[in-house]
């Protein structure tokens, strides 16, 4: 006889993976944010393989799908308007790319960058799905929501031992890091 699989939302025992199957619930949607987007692919990696049958969703690949007069040197130059709607788009594909596979029982690891008053905007954007926000690191904008679980020593995302220790605190950790976004309004 094997155990069941734990619920949607919990993290199971000391962090264990869940297994997908036939009918399963909907996946967890986990959100990994930080001010230094360089390394929050490889950790948003390393939290989904400890997590199990799971999608990583990393903005920065997003991001370099664009071609063409948007991308490049001219991207840098987006301000005000324009870098708003750029990042909503971002975060709309993102987010389109997640349900695909949430309502086919995956959990969902989105790897972007979304501070300050934005977490907010990409909160709504993901209502009223249930958001498990891990915010990673020092140096996020202080305008930045207290909510979800936030991890203060970003990993080395360089070194593997150090990917790996910081993923499973996160999921260890996990049932501390639920946003209801029904609430956040």
């Amino acid at each position: 006889m094997t155990a069941p699989d734990p619920p949607v939302g919990s993290p199971g025992p000391a962090g264990a993976a869940r297994s997908r199957g036939a009918g399963d619930a909907r996946g967890r949607l986990v959100l990994v944010t930080g001010a230094d987007a360089s390394g929050l692919g490889r950790l948003g990696r390393a939290i989904g393989e400890r997590l199990g049958d799971s999608v990583v969703v990393d903005g920065q690949v997003l991001d370099s799908m664009l071609v063409g007069p948007s991308r490049g040197e001219h991207a840098e130059a987006l301000t005000g308007v324009a870098l708003v709607r750029r990042q909503l788009l971002r975060w709309s594909a993102g987010l389109a790319l997640a349900e695909t596979y949430l309502i086919e029982g995956y959990d969902v690891v989105v790897a972007d960058r979304v501070e300050g008053d934005r977490v907010e905007d990409y909160l709504d954007l993901a209502a009223p799905e249930p958001v498990h926000l891990v915010v990673v690191g020092t140096g996020i904008d202080p305008a930045t929501p207290g909510w979800g679980l936030w991890v203060t020593t970003p990993p080395d995302p360089d070194d593997a031992e150090s990917l790996a220790g910081t993923a499973a605190e996160v999921v260890e950790r996990l049932v501390e890091s639920v946003v209801d976004t029904a609430a956040t309004d």
